[in-house]
């Protein structure tokens, strides 16, 4: 969903370029200037998919005991999960892991503990794509009756990140032009065109921090809590103009 609050932002700086296309060079031998200024345009937009992962942690006193414990528990997540209406094609297994227990409790005559091996966790972790953000809550608490007992980070994401930046680029431009109308004007210079353009970096960002949820934190009579907030796609420009008195 598309949000119609939009934020912008820009950063200018007045220089005389090194390398200018040909046409603009001998503009510049006639005595004309450069003007190079960063438009930055920014989109707020509601998150309309959200990643979580969860893991399936099993202990036991040998490693195929822990590994079969933890298989186990992952296909009943699984089986949940579809019955709740997640594709498969949404789950991903992700993360395999077996380590061993020691213990390193110190001996009552005040000795070293020796290390000793005293059992196995295996752990097993899905990512799952989830494409209604308000159910959230709800596939975390399935998950969480179902067996996962560990994990639970979500990731909001804008799902058409691409159209989102391409919003985003105009205004940076918009914003580039003004500035630089401003510069030219307060500089007592008159602007010229657009000599070149460059598209530059800017990530993806989020205004509010990624929410956690914590399985811990479910609350028996309901899903987990989970708010989305909303994503900030930027983009940024930089556009050199040319100019004279």
């Amino acid at each position: 969903m598309k949000c119609a609050s939009i934020i912008t932002a820009v950063t200018a700086v007045l220089s005389i370029a090194l390398v200018v296309p040909v046409h603009a060079e001998e503009k510049l031998g006639q005595g004309a200037g450069l003007i190079r200024v960063v438009g930055e345009g920014q989109v707020l937009r509601s998150p309309d998919l959200a990643v979580v992962r969860l893991t399936v942690l099993r202990q036991a006193g040998e490693a195929s005991q822990a590994v079969s414990a933890s298989t186990d528990g992952t296909r009943k997540v699984i089986a949940a999960l579809v019955s709740a209406g997640i594709g498969r094609d949404d789950m991903q297994s992700v993360d395999f892991q077996i380590s061993p227990r020691f213990d390193f409790t110190p001996k009552p005559d005040g000795t070293l503990p020796s290390s000793t091996i005293v059992g196995y966790d295996a752990r097993n972790t899905l990512l799952v794509r989830v494409h209604k953000v308000s159910e959230v809550g709800d596939v975390l608490d399935v998950a969480l009756k179902n067996g996962v007992n560990e994990g639970g980070s979500v990731d909001f994401i804008v799902d058409d990140v691409a159209g989102a930046v391409d919003e985003a680029r105009k205004i940076a431009v918009a914003a580039a032009a003004k500035s630089a109308g401003s510069i030219a004007q307060a500089s007592n210079l008159k602007l010229g065109p657009i000599v070149a353009i460059e598209d530059q970096p800017a990530a993806t960002v989020f205004p509010y921090a990624s929410t956690e949820a914590r399985l811990r934190s479910a609350s028996l009579d309901g899903g987990v809590p989970v708010v989305s907030g909303k994503n900030v796609v930027t983009a940024r420009v930089a556009v050199s103009y040319l100019v004279a008195r």
